[in-house]
């Protein structure tokens, strides 16, 4: 049987790992005013927003990964951890999980940054050729 400080020192690091979230929000900006059409759109503004969120994207992209190495070592420790413990219910619900082809959310919420990094890359480039080419 476990001794209580690890078993608190377990139930310590599930809350932790129910405490991290990653939390990201892009604010989308408004680029005209009401109205206004858009060939008189500030195509300097929408290229500058656009190369704001890139930088925005991949710096959410980098803070995903960071998470998912953070969440690899918990979940190793935990592992560790339950070899001590009655049951193993975390490496046991992480089997289930495998079983029944569940990924773990992370995996899928590293194409958000991706896909809006595309769109504003391709805002971006459309941004520049209309300078160039009307400029």
């Amino acid at each position: 049987m476990a001794d209580s400080t690890l078993l608190e020192q377990y139930k310590a690091l599930i809350g932790d790992v129910g405490n991290i979230g990653v939390s990201a929000l892009l604010g989308v900006v408004a680029f005209t005013e009401s109205g206004k059409p858009l060939a008189q759109v500030d195509l300097v503004l929408v290229l500058t927003v656009a190369a704001f969120a890139i930088v925005v994207c991949h710096v959410w992209m980098k803070t995903l990964a960071f998470y998912r190495g953070l969440f690899g070592v918990k979940l190793q420790l935990l592992g560790e951890m339950e070899k001590e413990l009655a049951f193993p219910a975390f490496s046991r619900e992480h089997e289930l999980m495998k079983e029944r082809g569940v990924r773990p959310l992370i995996d899928n919420e590293i194409w958000v940054p991706r896909i809006l990094w595309v769109f504003f890359a391709a805002i971006a480039a459309t941004a520049l050729t209309l300078i160039f080419v009307d400029g």
